[in-house]
């Protein structure tokens, strides 16, 4: 109602264009719960998620094809720089958006929409088969989130509360590896952290008053979404343990990443199994090395 009176009192608004608002705010009414914030009902609105599937497939039926939706570097030789394509470009503003800082939000049901309106963009990614092309675009997005400033969420120095990297890092690890695996592992251990599980209380005399006050405000942040971002932390170890069998030096430093960073005991045991499991397998010799990983990890 609110809404309508300001469209209605803005004298710059056309007849039409009231009349377009109207219509938009009748939709909206008709839904119990407001349709941006509703899962169920999104869908309804237009979005770009949604928009290029539906007028690529629109186009094919008009066309009278029925073949799946591809993926394909469509050049704009008009707008776009040498090797830019549509398809480059939307890949590019993917992993922007993915690798941005962001606090997490309150309420348990902003905390669900924030996974998974990540996991569904990435999924979306994972659809497109990877060439030069678009490797060289992760490479460059990789380095510019691990030296950006604040803005990025794989940064060096980030909020207590930011939304942790830890789905994306493996989609970037997983897509980097083949290519880049230097890059790759510095990607995913950087993103390792969860800062939120961690105490910022400084250190010093805790018998002084002043150090009790400084207490208070660091208690842990209502996270409902906490036990699923800590599985996405584990699963995001034991992709980095997989990959790093066989190399001494690349596991040491996943172990070391994994004692900081993971504060949760079953999920470190979880790992100390999968590390155990990934160095017996039955077409190979033990990995030696792994399996004194699986043992500090059990151990602790």
């Amino acid at each position: 109602g609110a809404l309508w009176m300001c469209i209605v009192l803005n004298p710059h608004c056309k007849l039409e264009q009231k009349a377009s608002w109207l219509k938009q705010l009748k939709k909206w009414n008709s839904v119990d719960v407001c349709p941006w914030e509703d899962g169920n009902h999104g869908n309804e609105l237009p979005n770009l998620t949604n928009a290029l599937p539906q007028s690529a497939n629109a186009n094919q039926e008009n066309m009278g094809q029925c073949k799946s939706l591809e993926y394909q570097h469509l050049p704009a030789h008009k707008f776009l720089e040498e090797g830019e394509s549509y398809l480059t470009l939307a890949v590019e503003v993917a992993l922007i958006g993915l690798g941005q800082q962001r606090i997490m939000p309150d309420g348990l049901y902003a905390q669900e929409k924030v996974c998974r309106n990540e996991e569904q963009l990435i999924s979306k990614l994972q659809e497109i088969e990877l060439d030069d092309t678009l490797v060289k675009i992760f490479r460059k997005q990789a380095v510019f989130l691990l030296e950006a400033g604040p803005y990025s969420g794989l940064g060096e120095v980030i909020h207590r509360e930011s939304v942790p990297m830890h789905t994306f890092a493996k989609y970037l690890f997983t897509s980097l590896l083949p290519h880049d695996a230097e890059l790759a592992y510095k990607t995913a251990l950087r993103a390792m952290r969860l800062l939120v599980l961690e105490s910022t209380a400084p250190s010093g005399d805790m018998s002084r008053p002043h150090h009790i006050a400084s207490v208070v405000p660091n208690r842990y942040p209502r996270w409902f979404t906490l036990s699923h971002i800590e599985s996405q932390q584990c699963e995001l170890a034991s992709t980095m343990l997989t990959a790093a069998k066989g190399d001494v030096r690349r596991l040491e430093t996943v172990l070391e990443s994994i004692q900081k960073n993971i504060h949760s005991s079953s999920h470190i045991f979880k790992l100390a199994q999968d590390a155990f499991k990934i160095a017996t397998l039955m077409d190979s010799l033990p990995d030696i090395t792994l399996l004194k990983v699986s043992l500090e990890l059990g151990l602790q």
